[in-house]
């Protein structure tokens, strides 16, 4: 009986307190260069430019490739853009990946490990396009965001 308690006591303790729930918010914003002069992107213009689906491999008003930036390790980020915007897990972004790049020679995303990282990569690439922690956002880089979720 008391192993059962635990995990309803568990669970009290985080729906009732609020400092216990917010850690567990994540934010997260996509970004581009801010040459792009895309101002807003849609969850499906993101899941298709990020996956450079069908005729958003490349830039239209910048003539350039796109070029899908990813983190290396599994983070809060990656599980809410891989979750809510692309629809598929990091299992599946790889293996579609994968076979992208058997059958076209297409790279697969560059992968970083940290937001700062990411975001001096996006800023050094006109056609990248990337996501971060909204709390890592910093003034004077030269990204814009297109798009906002929170968990």
């Amino acid at each position: 009986m008391k192993l059962i308690m635990i995990p309803f006591a568990v669970g009290a303790f985080y729906s009732r307190n609020p400092a216990a729930s917010k850690a567990s918010n994540t934010e997260i914003v996509v970004i581009v260069n801010s040459a792009n002069p895309a101002d807003k992107l849609s969850a499906t213009e993101i899941r298709n430019y990020w996956m450079r689906k069908g005729v958003q491999k490349t830039w239209p008003s910048l003539k350039t490739d796109v070029k899908p930036v990813d983190r290396k390790n599994k983070s809060a980020e990656k599980t809410l853009f891989y979750n809510k915007l692309i629809g598929l897990s990091e299992v599946d972004v790889d293996s579609y990946f994968a076979a992208k790049q058997y059958q076209n020679a297409e790279n697969p995303p560059v992968k970083f490990t940290t937001d700062e990282e990411i975001i001096n990569y996006v800023s050094e690439n006109r056609g990248a396009i990337g996501f971060i922690n909204k709390a890592s956002l910093a003034e004077g880089k030269n990204v814009k965001v297109v798009f906002s979720i929170a968990d």
